[in-house]
């Protein structure tokens, strides 16, 4: 029993391979620890109005930073486990079923105490706003984490590190990863309370994954090259730059590329797909500028269509 009520695994990380693993060679083994949601998406189809009815198209999707990146992992041949905290209710186990069919393994602890996270989107054109209710996956907690034997990487959500509920099991995860010897990625994802101080809960991560506000939150300004600052706490920075593309920044230097030019339907997980395209490439050899463009491939297709994750409607 959790600390936070049930805790019931559906699968765990031992558990036989997912049948989306290429044969041959086994697939890069990573566990994404993050949140998985209900995402409400609002395009209004005339400009707000305050205490006004505005018509607007809404559109029910699975979501959650963590859930995305590990479904386009997944997409891109890893072998993908999310670990998260759901509620014990109908839209907790039907986004641990959309997992499951878009070859992700949950190892999913269920809440009998808080509702599965739901957050609504605000889509107007390239911009959004999230409006986020964790419940809960903020109550992630130490018992729910497995253990990380037999894993090559982890990669942490922010929104799991940064909230005081939730960061317990975001600094377990990171300490076991360490002792397990695999590498780890971490994106900030949030640029809300986000400061220097927080830097040194990130001691020791090997690559981390801020977009242009988070970088300019953590060094003080959004400059590609204000990274260089950050190394020594982390071993490497990709900083995505939206239209202006992608940012590897290590103690070789600062290498860039060039983001896809699409029309943008929906911008909402295209930072967790550049993730997941970027930690892919990587995973199976790729150098920085490769990975890069791999990254931005993945977020310029996601932008594209309604919608997180690698299957939403275009």
């Amino acid at each position: 029993m959790s600390a936070r009520g049930a805790n019931v695994a559906f699968d765990t990380l031992n558990a036989p391979k997912a049948t989306f693993a290429p044969s041959g060679a086994a697939a890069p083994r990573v566990v994404v620890v993050g949140d998985l949601a209900v995402d409400v998406l609002v395009t209004p189809s005339t400009p707000r109005r305050p205490g006004g009815d505005v018509p607007a198209r809404i559109t029910t999707c699975p979501g959650g930073a963590g859930a995305s990146t590990a479904t386009w992992l997944a997409a891109r041949g890893m072998d993908v486990s999310l670990v998260t905290r759901v509620g014990d209710d109908a839209a907790g186990r039907a986004a641990v079923a959309n997992l499951r069919a878009a070859g992700v393994r949950p190892v999913v602890a269920i809440d009998a105490q808080a509702a599965t996270a739901t957050v609504v989107v605000l889509v107007d054109g390239a911009d959004r706003t999230m409006l986020s209710d964790r419940r809960a996956a903020a109550r992630l907690c130490v018992d729910d984490l497995p253990p990380f034997e037999g894993i090559d990487h982890l990669h942490l959500s922010g929104y799991v590190l940064l909230d005081p509920a939730s960061g317990p099991a975001g600094r377990a995860a990171l300490s076991a990863a360490r002792a397990a010897g695999i590498s780890t990625s971490l994106d900030p994802q949030t640029t809300g309370d986000l400061a220097p101080a927080h830097l040194r809960l990130m001691q020791g991560v090997d690559l981390l994954l801020p977009n242009e506000d988070e970088l300019a939150a953590l060094t003080g300004s959004a400059d590609p090259a204000s990274a260089t600052t950050l190394l020594g706490t982390v071993g490497a920075v990709a900083v995505t730059r939206g239209a202006a593309g992608a940012s590897w920044i290590d103690p070789d230097g600062v290498r860039s590329v060039e983001a896809r030019a699409v029309a943008v339907v929906d911008p909402t997980g295209a930072g967790d797909a550049f993730d997941a395209g970027l930690i892919a490439a990587r995973l199976t050899g790729a150098a920085p500028e490769a990975a890069l463009a791999a990254g931005c491939a993945a977020a310029a297709e996601v932008i594209s269509r309604c919608g997180a994750r690698p299957d939403g409607p275009r």
